[in-house]
């Protein structure tokens, strides 16, 4: 297999361009900062180079800019420095605008483009840190056990958080236990952490989560426990001596083990509305009624 042309960009310094100061101005951390320096240097390719692999840079920075967790990390840089993404936007709308001033004389219009399209995608993905920050809701957690971990989602999107196991559970078949995990939550209030089973667990093993899903309400401040149930039998088969009829063995069902630092279940943050009755003569009257009771429509 032949292998991969590697395309050395020559170098080129930002004050080159006059734009130094903008990117400084815009706080970005070093590692941002390299990376927009080097679509720079790009810049200084051939034009038929250039043509090739400038929609293949643009496509590959807006899949970076667009990774959930690095927008989820910017949310949180933010937060930390007391600024909200409006307060950044318009140091990167003035950036915009001065690229074809700055670069006009030197640089192809295509190449300009590149930069005022460049420099758009980050916009976008400085406004969209926005709506993330609206959705994430702050949860106070307490480990009350050294080996307990605070649940973590393995991968960004994901509706469930994992949950660890804090020490070696065995449940026999047919048998039921509460797991601990060691955690202590303060739901806030019009919120629920609801308990699920993972997929994986249950593909592969008859354990379940009993009560599936569980709820912790937003007033409970005990440590968190899952109801986990063997679903094994606790004798998976009898059998028989064939000349006799009697019974000569039985196999029973498999112990099974949730073992320290397992995930073993998961939570998801579900938001609550409040349910508020009133009482009326007839629903009937209300709406469409299907006029139908359990099962009329059928299994399919």
């Amino acid at each position: 297999m032949a292998e991969d042309k590697v395309i050395q960009f020559p170098e080129i310094k930002a004050e080159e361009l006059s734009l130094e100061d903008l990117i400084n101005d815009a706080d970005l951390d070093e590692d941002n900062k390299k990376v927009i320096l080097g679509l720079f240097s790009a810049l200084e390719l051939p034009e038929q180079e250039f043509a090739f692999l400038s929609e293949v840079l643009l496509q590959d920075f807006e899949r970076r800019l667009n990774n959930p967790n690095d927008k989820i990390a910017l949310v949180q840089a933010l937060n930390a420095d007391g600024l909200h993404a409006e307060d950044v936007l318009g140091v990167f709308a003035e950036l915009q605008d001065e690229v074809e001033n700055v670069m006009k004389g030197r640089y192809s219009g295509q190449k300009i483009a590149f930069m005022q399209r460049l420099i758009g995608l980050i916009t976008n993905a400085i406004t969209e840190t926005e709506g993330i920050a609206k959705r994430m809701i702050s949860v106070p957690i307490q480990l009350i056990h050294e080996d307990a971990k605070i649940p973590q989602y393995a991968r960004a999107g994901d509706a469930g958080m994992d949950v660890y196991a804090i020490e070696d559970i065995t449940i026999r078949p047919g048998e039921t236990k509460i797991v601990p995990t060691g955690l202590k939550c303060a739901v806030p209030l019009g919120y629920e952490l609801q308990v699920r089973p993972r997929s994986g667990l249950s593909v592969k093993t008859p354990l379940r989560v009993a009560n599936a899903p569980g709820t912790i309400d937003s007033g409970y401040r005990g440590e968190i426990g899952v109801i986990i149930t063997n679903t094994n039998p606790v004798v998976k088969e009898i059998k028989f001596d064939p000349e006799t009829g009697k019974v000569n063995d039985f196999i029973y069902g498999e112990d099974y083990t949730i073992t320290k630092g397992m995930r073993f279940a998961q939570l998801v943050l579900s938001e609550v509305p409040t349910c508020v009755f009133y009482e009326v003569d007839n629903v009937d009257e209300i709406g469409e009624d299907r006029k139908s009771g359990f099962g009329e429509t059928g299994n399919n």
